[in-house]
């Protein structure tokens, strides 16, 4: 079953479609032509290690070049920079003792030291849930 196309919103009345072409024209392929790559798109396979480095790019695209140049430059700089022995010396003395046992044990085994104001807060509160407890128990 084939259905016809009904709406039409330019027809103008004659029943001639202007426009469009024919069902039993052939459709033609054409070439669309690329976009040229961009300098931007070198930048980036350079980068990324896919190109060589780009040259006789202008504007904004040479600033990224240059950018990227001098920050490779800086980078291979720092990894030659070697720490002082005296410096390395200082950290590891400021660091705390790792061997000591009570750093190392677990909470419930580490020495509990109470200030007499929190020994009496948690006497009181151990009292009044004691009494909370034996009312609920009395009550039931």
């Amino acid at each position: 079953m084939m259905l016809d196309e009904l709406y039409e919103p330019d027809r103008r009345g004659d029943g001639t479609r202007e426009g469009k072409p024919e069902p039993s024209a052939p459709l033609s392929d054409r070439e669309v032509p690329l976009a040229p790559v961009s300098a931007i798109d070198s930048v980036h396979r350079w980068l990324d290690g896919e190109a060589p480095e780009p040259t006789g790019v202008r504007g904004d695209a040479a600033r990224s070049v240059e950018f990227w140049r001098r920050l490779e430059e800086e980078t291979e700089r720092r990894r030659r920079v070697v720490t002082p022995p005296y410096v390395a010396a200082r950290i590891m003395a400021s660091l705390p003792d790792t061997g000591s046992s009570t750093l190392m044990a677990p909470w419930w085994k580490k020495d509990v030291h109470l200030t007499p104001a929190l020994a009496v807060v948690l006497a009181v509160a151990a009292f009044s849930l004691g009494l909370l407890v034996m009312r609920l128990i009395a009550a039931g």
